[in-house]
């Protein structure tokens, strides 16, 4: 399980990273085509949203692996250990909820969006739906793998 979380962890890093890169160029060039030659391509826009729609959605689910949403660490870091764990467990149960959720509620959204396409580049609205269904089931992979690993550390403790 560790080798796959780790190829896991570096393809979604490898993804975000491309989708940053191209949301960069075909934002410049599309300023640069509008405002010097005054040409503006009419599918820049609906593929940068696309690409900002998912990865928004994966990076938040690369935050739930990592431990990287917000935090008081103020209050939680002067909690004892049942405090620090009663915590962990709500978060993370918190956060499961919240996906499970979102992973639901995805599915009617993109049978809708699937029905209808964007103007310029005529791609199905159901893409742009999606990241909802692949991050929320990313997150609650991760939240799940967490939440164990939480009471894999609370048990050592006690043993």
């Amino acid at each position: 399980m560790g080798k796959f979380l780790s190829v896991l962890d570096r393809m979604l890093e490898i993804f975000t990273v491309i989708a940053l890169a191209i949301m960069l160029l075909l934002t410049v060039s599309q300023v640069l085509l509008r405002y010097v030659f005054n040409n503006p391509t009419s599918w820049s826009e609906e593929i940068t949203l696309f690409l900002l729609v998912w990865f928004g959605f994966i990076s938040m689910s690369i935050g739930v692996r990592k431990n990287t949403h917000i935090s008081l660490e103020f209050f939680y870091d002067r909690l004892g250990d049942t405090g620090k764990f009663i915590l962990d467990v709500g978060r993370y149960l918190l956060l499961l909820t919240f996906s499970i959720m979102m992973t639901a509620y995805a599915f009617p959204m993109i049978a809708i969006g699937h029905t209808n396409t964007m103007p310029s580049t005529q791609i199905s609205r159901a893409v742009l739906y999606a990241p909802a269904l692949v991050g929320g089931a990313l997150m609650m992979l991760f939240s799940l793998l967490n939440l164990i690993h939480v009471f894999k550390r609370r048990g050592s403790k006690h043993v």
